[in-house]
């Protein structure tokens, strides 16, 4: 359960009266390096309530006509689409936004295809460094041993540590990668530019130099709680330089340094809800510390209603993460009405037929599983499996449903165990495997493991021997034996 968006006027005096009511605005694409910014024609925007849907001209801009609106009163937004594109940051979608007739909104959006290869390209970048950093570490720890600075059992453990920590690292690459990928290069300065770069980029030193350049991070803090009150500007600059620390602190298998400079980031404003959520994600992923990221999460709520409201996507966010973290805690009662909250507000925001949604519908399965509430989690996983059947009958699906999809039959032929109709779990982790993405080798070894046990449960004897011998082989290529 993981965790894891047009008029002819006549008059003057009608002129005013509808720019009153008029909530005008514009769509762009993100500034990268390599791509500057294009006005969007043809996106769909939809405010909630009984409002049409309107579209972007060829300039990127719209209008929604809203009666009965003033200045400064809340409205929020219902979607926001076009193919091939999705939102910077979904969470605009949900949140409250202040009306005006005369400041226009600005909506940012990504090419999907721009974002999966800016992605790839981090996360190789992330990955070889991480690699780099750990054939080090590997070296120092073989010198050690050579020199007998070391004993058998104290290498072998320091090994295991260090194995173990790279293993956590590995999904963290991903959410970092996202997190640079969606980065807009517009109006950042040229110092915080060159350094955003040298990160996506993997040159680690460049990047920490041109960091400590502007002086250091703990001594710009001090200075900045001098201020009476710290300038927005300033405080999201060192929240920015915070968090790089935290990428290349990560990338070096560094685990408390990088816990460290998010930790800080999140005690820069304790009432931004996405660092809460960033700090306690990185605790319960790489630490183990459900507890400590409990706090964080309950945290993260708390802001994430009070700042966007409690139908906003952090909102939705900070419940999963809430639900995860106590279900890691064996405390599966008090996570299920967290987990209905998030799987309602995702379903919401998504609406039904969403992976995103999806999701959450295997994760609420989950919990009832873990209460033996066997008929209630067979009625989401099955509600998550029409979804993803449904995506992945259409011609221009993403990959990573598959992913989703093959995790979901994982976990529905756990259920079947728990009936003991060993065939259909058989059947159900087989197709699985056909479905999962090759390059996901996580999740297939975890399918291996899963033939294994079935394969063994129901007297398949070659079979198990097969699988087994595929997981034993995985296993070493991954460094898991």
């Amino acid at each position: 359960m993981r965790k894891k968006l047009l008029i002819t006027l006549s008059s003057c005096l009608l002129v005013l009266s509808l720019q009153a009511q008029t909530q005008s605005g514009l769509v762009r694409t993100v500034t990268r390096p390599d791509a500057p910014s294009q006005r969007l024609q043809g996106v769909v925007v939809r405010v909630q309530g009984d409002y049409n849907p309107v579209l972007s001209d060829e300039q990127g801009a719209f209008q929604v006509t809203m009666p009965g609106y003033k200045n400064g009163a809340a409205y929020t937004l219902a979607g926001i689409n076009k193919g091939g594109y999705e939102l910077r940051e979904p969470e605009l979608v949900g949140r409250q936004l202040p009306f005006s007739s005369s400041v226009p909104m600005e909506i940012v959006m990504v090419s999907r295809r721009q974002l999966q290869r800016d992605k790839q390209r981090i996360e190789q970048a992330a990955r070889d460094n991480i690699e780099r950093y750990y054939e080090e570490k590997m070296n120092e720890l073989n010198t050690q041993l050579a020199a007998a600075t070391l004993s058998n059992q104290e290498y072998e453990e320091r090994l295991s540590a260090l194995e173990t920590e790279y293993d956590r690292f590995e999904p963290l690459i991903e959410q970092m990668a996202e997190r640079y990928a969606r980065t807009d290069y517009n109006g950042m300065s040229a110092a915080d530019s060159l350094i955003q770069q040298a990160i996506e980029q993997g040159d680690l030193n460049l990047a920490q130099e041109r960091i400590l350049a502007k002086g250091d991070p703990a001594e710009r803090e001090k200075k900045m709680k001098r201020i009476r009150r710290l300038a927005d500007a300033q405080r999201n600059e060192l929240a920015e330089d915070y968090y790089h620390l935290h990428s290349i602190h990560m990338s070096r298998l560094q685990k408390d340094s990088a816990l460290y400079y998010l930790l800080r980031r999140a005690e820069l404003d304790t009432t931004n809800a996405q660092w809460q959520l960033d700090a306690g994600n990185f605790y319960d992923k790489m630490a183990r510390s459900y507890d400590q990221a409990l706090v964080l999460y309950r945290r993260a709520l708390r802001y994430a209603l009070a700042n966007e409201g409690p139908q906003a996507l952090r909102t939705a966010q900070a419940h999963n993460n809430i639900a995860y973290a106590l279900a890691r805690l064996g405390r599966y009662k008090e996570a299920l009405p967290e987990q209905q909250l998030a799987t309602d507000l995702y379903v919401q925001i998504y609406g039904p037929a969403h992976p995103y949604s999806a999701a959450r519908l295997m994760n609420l399965g989950a919990v009832h599983y873990y209460l033996h509430r066997i008929d209630s989690a067979q009625h989401y996983f099955d509600r998550a499996e029409q979804v993803y059947t449904a995506i992945e009958a259409s011609p221009d699906h993403e990959q990573n449903v598959y992913k989703l999809h093959a995790q979901l039959l994982n976990n529905q032929a756990a259920l079947d165990l728990a009936k003991k109709n060993y065939d259909s779990a058989y059947e159900r982790l087989n197709k699985a495997m056909k479905i999962l993405p090759q390059e996901e080798e996580d999740d297939l070894l975890l399918l291996y493991n899963s033939m294994t046990y079935v394969c063994h449960l129901a007297g398949r004897t070659e079979d198990e021997q097969h699988y087994a011998q595929l997981a034993q082989t995985l296993a070493a290529k991954l460094g898991r034996n």
